[in-house]
């Protein structure tokens, strides 16, 4: 669904967007920042953040930069990406030992980790409600 969205916007701002010149008092245009976000959030949240934008755009609206907000993961999506992180060490370390080694098995859990990335490193509670 998104890209038949952003296919109209673009056959709008190919056909109509240069016969109206800039009347936008906004920083990007409407439809530059309705792309924006619906390539940044998707359908849904992206065509609610355009219809609010569009709303805001009108007589009485001093205009200014307004850039399409930074997508943000939900709480749901890192705790889940923690579990499944902590799933695939667990079974890894145990993977890659040797069936008929030598059974010191401290070196698997004591070698090298992959390093957290950023998100990992925040806590949950950063990430606000």
């Amino acid at each position: 669904m998104k890209y038949p969205l952003l296919a109209l916007i673009k056959l709008y701002q190919w056909t109509i967007s240069p016969l109206l010149g800039p009347v936008c008092k906004y920083y990007p245009s409407c439809s530059h920042y309705g792309y924006g976000a619906i390539d940044r959030h998707g359908a849904i949240k992206g065509t609610a953040l355009t219809a609010w934008r569009i709303l805001r755009c009108n007589p009485w609206s001093l205009g200014g930069v307004d850039h399409v907000p930074p997508r943000k993961r939900p709480r749901w999506h890192e705790m889940l990406r923690n579990a499944w992180r902590d799933r695939g060490t667990s079974k890894g370390g145990n993977a890659d030992a040797p069936s008929g080694g030598s059974g010191d098995t401290s070196s698997s859990t004591t070698g090298p980790q992959p390093a957290p990335s950023p998100a990992a490193e925040t806590s949950p509670h950063a990430q606000g409600a």
